[in-house]
């Protein structure tokens, strides 16, 4: 469920490994292209909740039905489905914190409004337990702030769903990605989305007009603004966009625009610079939990959009500490193997 945050766990995949994943990537698009036949009740969202491993993860299990053909989506991305009168079953793919593509198997009942079951990993990994209640709309409710401030660690990136509803012109990026890519590894931040999911921690400072947001990754610093002004005109597309924000009742609702163009996570899915990501982010009900609902609309690339869950633990006594990162390595690394004149090429081909 996470996204390595180091070079040397990022560098370990070479183009042998990323073909194997790509194929397993291809027959996963497959099934879930196949629809399931249609339940009656099943269509909108649900809000999914994984327990594994005694960790918890959350996400947004979607069904849609066009005709007698019923689909899912988990957190924007198709997954195959199979019902059997009362019984479902979903496979949910996913990467690991080294990067491996595995899966879930989710096998439970369904319900009027909840459907529950067993998580089967596919490692040899001892099961869990998953449930799913559908998602309720709110009415907008007066700004009611509460204060997020202090430092918080991370305690879940969400369900980290691989396949995505790509367009084709992202599909084509996808499948001519190469690790070469990454920012990450030239110590470059590779932006909002996937620096909002990694492990190391963040500090809110906060006051009534702004939020600011200081991550320990790339030692990025996030302004997002309460004070009623629009996006402006003369400013540059930035790695963590521009954003700025309301509340709704206890609930921040933040917006960003301006972002620069790269990728959603580590293995190739693309971002526009006309993105747009709308974040809504809430305390619990002790205070100690902070959580996040990051949505990406991005039609460039995506026929649906893209939903990623994280949550946060406050923790005071955590020192945010120099971001160390060195981009030799990586360009040694590429020396050494022979690499440096088909990264410059691709660098090339990118601008």
């Amino acid at each position: 469920m996470n996204e390595p945050a180091t070079q040397c766990r990022v560098a370990r995949f070479v183009p042998a490994a990323t073909h194997c994943v790509r194929a397993v990537l291809v027959l996963l698009a497959t099934l879930a292209a196949i629809p399931s036949q249609a339940q009656p009740g099943l269509e909108g969202d649900w809000l999914l909740t994984l327990n594994t491993e005694g960790r918890t993860h959350t996400g947004i299990l979607s069904f849609q039905t066009r005709g007698n053909d019923l689909s899912a989506f988990i957190d924007g991305g198709p997954v195959p489905i199979t019902i059997e009168a009362d019984r479902i079953e979903i496979v949910l793919d996913y990467r690991d914190g080294g990067g491996r593509l595995l899966s879930y198997t989710l096998a439970g009942d369904i319900g009027p409004d909840r459907l529950a079951g067993v998580l089967t990993p596919s490692l040899d990994e001892p099961p869990g337990a998953w449930h799913a209640t559908r998602v309720v709309a709110e009415a907008v409710a007066p700004a009611s702030p509460v204060d997020f401030s202090g430092i918080w660690s991370r305690t879940s990136s969400g369900t980290a769903k691989v396949h995505l509803d790509y367009r084709p012109a992202a599909q084509a990026i996808v499948d001519n990605y190469s690790y070469l890519d990454d920012p990450s590894l030239r110590c470059i931040s590779p932006g909002l989305v996937r620096v909002s999911g990694w492990p190391y921690p963040l500090e809110i400072l906060q006051t009534d007009t702004q939020v600011t947001i200081l991550y320990e990754s790339f030692h990025e610093v996030r302004r997002i603004f309460l004070d009623g002004r629009g996006y402006p005109e003369d400013l540059p597309h930035r790695s963590m966009g521009y954003s700025l924000g309301h509340w709704d009742g206890s609930t921040l609702v933040v917006e960003t625009q301006m972002l620069t163009a790269g990728y959603v996570d580590l293995h190739g899915q693309p971002l526009s610079e006309n993105a747009r990501v709308v974040e809504r982010m809430s305390l619990s009900d002790d205070g100690q939990t902070l959580r996040g609902e990051l949505t990406l609309y991005d039609p460039e690339y995506y026929f649906r959009p893209i939903t990623r869950h994280r949550s946060w633990r406050k923790t005071p006594a955590t020192t945010i500490l120099e971001y160390d990162c060195d981009p030799y390595p990586f360009f040694r690394g590429l020396e050494l193997e022979g690499k440096l004149d088909e990264y410059w090429q691709r660098m090339r081909q990118r601008r």
